[in-house]
C-alpha cells in the first residue's frame, strides 16, 4: 500500500514514531498578516507547535496518528485579552480556574493580567506548563498608584523590586505625580522592564508619550488631550475617563494625537466594550441578556447593573454620545496612523464576561471603522509583535499550536468569531461538547 505524501513527511520528522501526531482537516486558513484564505487545508501538530500545512486529500489514521474533524471550518489564532484582570488568590482556586475557563472556552490563548500579585507568578507557570488548562499569563505585578507610591525614592525601589521577582511588566494606576511617574520610567528602561496602563492626570498625554509607555490602556488621557486649550473644560480632571469632557473635545485633534502617538511607538488598548456598554444606548436589559452573563452570580449581575445606571444617571444622553463618537474617531485614527491597536476589554469588569466581551471589543473595532482583518490583527499578530513572540499569532507551521476553529469566515462578518467549533490551546485540543462540559460547570456556580 502506497503511503500517502502528508503522511510520508511526518514519518521523517524526528520523534514522530514516539509522539502523537494531532491532525485537523478539513479547514480553510486564515492568514492574519495578508487575510488570504488556503481552503481544504489540514493542519499537523506535535508537542504544541504546527508542524505542517498542507492540502487535505483524505483522513489517514494510523497508529500515531490523531484525527480531528475539522468540518471545512475557519481557523484562526488563538486571540488575547490584552487587559485582563486575573483573580486574587484569596478568591479560592476554584473561582480563578473558572475565570480562565471561560477565557479558554472563547477561544482565547493569551491574557495580560493588570493587577498583579505574587501568586500571579505561580499561575503563569502552571499554566504554561498547562497543568492548568487556561490561556497563557503576561502578568504586571501590584499596581503603581497615588497611593501605593510615595515618592520617586520609593517608587523606583518598587520597580526593582518588581523587576527582580520576575513580573513581565509595571501596571500604573491614576494618582501618581509627575516625579513620581519620571522616576518609574527611568528605573523601569535601567532595568529592562515595561511599564503600562493609566495615565495619571498630573502626568498627562504628552509625557507618556514621551516616556515610551508601553501601552495607554482605556485611551486614558486622550480626552483631555482633545480639550483645545481656550475651552472652559480645559484643566478638567476627566470622570470615568473623560465621560464629563465630552462635549468639549475636539474631534478634528485626533489625528494629530494618533500621529504622535504612533511616532512614539507607544501601543494602545482601547477596551472600548467597557464604554459601549456603560455609556451606550443599549438599555440595560439588553445587555444583561447577552451570551455570556449567565455565568453570573446573581450578586455580580446586581452589581453590574447598579454600576451602569449609576453612570448613566450622571451623565446626559448628549454627553455619551459624544464621548462615544470621539474615542470611536479616535480609534479609527490611531488605526491610520498605524499606532499599534491591542485587542482587551477589561474583564471580568462591569458587563465584560470574560473570553465574551474580546468578541465584543472586535465587533466594537469594526464598528469604529476598522476592518475585520484589522480587528482580528490587534488580538493576534499584533500581540506578538508587541510581545516579541515571533511564533505566536499566526496558524502556520513552526508556530505555537493555539487556535480557534469557527463555523464561518469572520471576515465576512466579524461576528463569525462568537461561533466556536472547537479551541487548540498548546496543542490539547477542546471540542465543542467538552467546552460545554466545562462552561456547564462554570454556570452551575457563577463567577
Amino acid at each position: 500500500m502506497k503511503i500517502p505524501l502528508i503522511l510520508a513527511t511526518l514519518l521523517l520528522l524526528p520523534g514522530f514514531l514516539f509522539a502523537e501526531i494531532l491532525v485537523l482537516a478539513p479547514v480553510n486558513v486564515i492568514s492574519m498578516s495578508t487575510g488570504e484564505v488556503a481552503e481544504n487545508q489540514s493542519l499537523m501538530m506535535d508537542d504544541g507547535v504546527i508542524i505542517r500545512i498542507g492540502l487535505w486529500t483524505a483522513a489517514t489514521r494510523t497508529e500515531n496518528t490523531t484525527i480531528i474533524d475539522g468540518q471545512g471550518g475557519w481557523v484562526i489564532p488563538g486571540l488575547a485579552e490584552m487587559h485582563a484582570h486575573i483573580p486574587s488568590k484569596n478568591r479560592g482556586e476554584q473561582y480563578a480556574r473558572d475565570i480562565l475557563t471561560l477565557f479558554l472556552a472563547n477561544g482565547v490563548s493569551t491574557v495580560r493580567g493588570m493587577l498583579g500579585e505574587p501568586w500571579h507568578l505561580e499561575l503563569r507557570e502552571l499554566l504554561e506548563e498547562q497543568s492548568w488548562p487556561g490561556p497563557r499569563l503576561i502578568t504586571s505585578g501590584p499596581s503603581f498608584n497615588g497611593n501605593s507610591v510615595s515618592s520617586p525614592a520609593q517608587a523606583a525601589r518598587r520597580v526593582r523590586d518588581q523587576a527582580a521577582a520576575g513580573y513581565d511588566f509595571l501596571k500604573l494606576h491614576p494618582g501618581l505625580e509627575p516625579d513620581e511617574f519620571a522616576a518609574i520610567a527611568a528605573t523601569a528602561r535601567e532595568v529592562g522592564v515595561s511599564f503600562a496602563g493609566h495615565v495619571s492626570f498630573a502626568v498627562g498625554l504628552d509625557a507618556a508619550l514621551d516616556e515610551r509607555q508601553a501601552t495607554i490602556d482605556h485611551l486614558d488621557g486622550y480626552a483631555q488631550a482633545m480639550v483645545p486649550a481656550d475651552s472652559k473644560m480645559a484643566g478638567v480632571a476627566p470622570l470615568w475617563f473623560g465621560l464629563n469632557l465630552a462635549l468639549a473635545m475636539d474631534l478634528q485633534m485626533a489625528p494629530e494625537l494618533a500621529q504622535a502617538t504612533a511616532l512614539a511607538g507607544v501601543w494602545s488598548v482601547p477596551t472600548q466594550s467597557l464604554f459601549e456598554t456603560t455609556v451606550g444606548m443599549i438599555t440595560v436589559d439588553e445587555l444583561m441578556a447577552r451570551p455570556g452573563m449567565k455565568y453570573l452570580s446573581p450578586a455580580l449581575r446586581s452589581s453590574w447593573k447598579r454600576s451602569v445606571e449609576n453612570i448613566r444617571e450622571r451623565y446626559s444622553r448628549e454627553q455619551r454620545n459624544a464621548f462615544l463618537t470621539a474615542r470611536r474617531a479616535l480609534i479609527r485614527e490611531l488605526q491610520h496612523a498605524g499606532a499599534g491597536l491591542l485587542l482587551g476589554s477589561d474583564a471580568p469588569q462591569i458587563m465584560n464576561v470574560p473570553g465574551f466581551s474580546v468578541h465584543q471589543e472586535l465587533v466594537y473595532m469594526v464598528a469604529a471603522g476598522l476592518t475585520p482583518l484589522q480587528a482580528l490583527q490587534s488580538g493576534t499578530v499584533n500581540v506578538a509583535r508587541f510581545l516579541r513572540h515571533p511564533d505566536w499569532g499566526e496558524v502556520a507551521a513552526g508556530y505555537a499550536a493555539d487556535f480557534i476553529l469557527l463555523e464561518s469566515n469572520p471576515l465576512d462578518n466579524i461576528r463569525a468569531t462568537s461561533g466556536i467549533l472547537g479551541v487548540m490551546r498548546a496543542g490539547n485540543w477542546y471540542g465543542r461538547e467538552r467546552l460545554d462540559r466545562m462552561l456547564r460547570d462554570v454556570e452551575e456556580r457563577g463567577i
